[in-house]
């Protein structure tokens, strides 16, 4: 048996390396999808409750190659064994395209579900289906099974009080491993927002659940062989989850934003696990001693044409300056951000260099992640 899961471009690895940790399988990475082995149903409800990478997750039945016609792309579509198994009295299929076809999602789903109905007599219902099937169209390849998740996994539950430029769960998460978070770092968000980077890096670090409160949106809750092993299932992974402390600050120079993550954070369960603040970046160094700091990963104010450049270099100027003295010898700061002249104009006046660029997106939007380290 086989497995898929979507995530963001450019969070592939991320995303390959947490599979591993929560199943031990061997992932095959490709451009936003990753196939995997399993061992049975309850590894994908485990990633589909636990995972803070990715969007979907779904049992892989099928895969047949795209057409230019949705004619001859449904024609390449055939039901076998494993699909007939699946189809249950009520049935709904969904459906994500990416890339230029000459037909769209509701095409699709819908010439799949009549060759569904045709040959193993299924009923359609859209409100309350026994079973959610799945298709990913992605350029000239589609990937066909059963929707374990149900919902978008990447909308956090907690996420109820917003920023105007917040991040996706998802995306927080990725920035998180990509600069190469260890649970027993201390790290900072000088500019935290919805508190999503902080919130994460909790998450992850007493290994709670990302969909703990909301457990019940979980798709294979509803499937039948899931029914019998429910409690079982989640007293197994909720056992495991940590109250130790953390070394997790979070800061806003805003106090509607500190409320908004104090607020997310309780929302999320971990309230108690992270240390908030309402400061400016310029008051960093009276908060931690010099050279303490193992890690600063952020989403800093971004360049636009709505904001004046004068003041946010100056806020640049004044992040890494207080920066370089907070940072361990060793330390990195992470950034997400669009345009990276400015930051780095100001990072090489306190001799900070780019060590590593990644570009990731989130939804259509594409940024850059890049990663400084300081040199003598």
């Amino acid at each position: 048996m086989n497995g898929f899961v979507l995530v963001n471009k450019g969070t592939e690895n991320v995303a390959s390396c947490e599979l591993i940790e929560l199943i031990k399988t061997k992932p095959d990475v490709k451009e936003t999808i990753i196939k995997f082995p399993i061992k049975s149903n309850l590894d994908l409800c485990s990633v589909c409750y636990k995972s803070q990478s990715i969007s979907k997750v779904v049992l892989l039945l099928s895969e047949f190659d795209v057409e230019k016609t949705l004619k001859k792309t449904l024609e390449n579509f055939n039901i076998n064994s494993k699909i007939k198994q699946w189809s249950k009295k009520k049935i709904r299929v969904d459906c994500k395209r990416v890339g230029e076809h000459k037909f769209n999602s509701v095409d699709i789903s819908a010439g799949i579900s009549k060759k569904l109905i045709k040959e193993t007599k299924v009923e359609i219902d859209y409100d309350s289906p026994d079973i959610i099937f799945f298709i990913y169209v992605y350029k000239n390849l589609a990937y066909f099974g059963v929707d374990f998740s149900g919902i978008d996994l990447s909308k956090r539950q907690y996420k109820i009080f917003q920023h105007p430029e917040s991040l996706k769960g998802t995306t927080a998460y990725s920035l998180l491993r990509m600069s190469e978070y260890n649970k027993k770092d201390m790290i900072i968000d000088p500019f935290m927002g919805s508190g999503m980077i902080i919130i994460e890096a909790a998450l992850y670090n007493l290994n709670f659940p990302v969909h703990y409160y909301s457990k019940e949106r979980l798709a294979f809750t509803n499937y039948e062989f899931f029914k019998k092993d429910s409690l079982k299932f989640f007293e197994k992974h909720d056992k495991l989850i940590k109250k130790n402390t953390t070394k997790i600050y979070g800061y806003d120079n805003q106090l509607r934003f500190l409320k908004a993550t104090q607020k997310n954070a309780k929302m999320a369960g971990i309230d108690k696990s992270l240390i908030l603040s309402k400061i400016d970046v310029e008051w960093l160094d009276t908060k931690f001693e010099k050279n303490s700091v193992d890690k600063i990963i952020t989403d800093a104010p971004r360049v636009s044409k709505h904001k004046d450049l004068k003041k946010l270099g100056k806020i640049y100027h004044e992040f890494f300056y207080q920066s370089a003295y907070v940072l361990k010898k060793q330390g990195t700061i992470s950034v997400l951000t669009r345009d990276f002249k400015l930051l780095e104009e100001n990072a090489k006046k306190h001799k900070f260099k780019i060590t590593k660029k990644y570009l990731i997106n989130q939804g259509k939007d594409e940024f850059n992640f890049i990663i400084f380290k300081q040199v003598e």
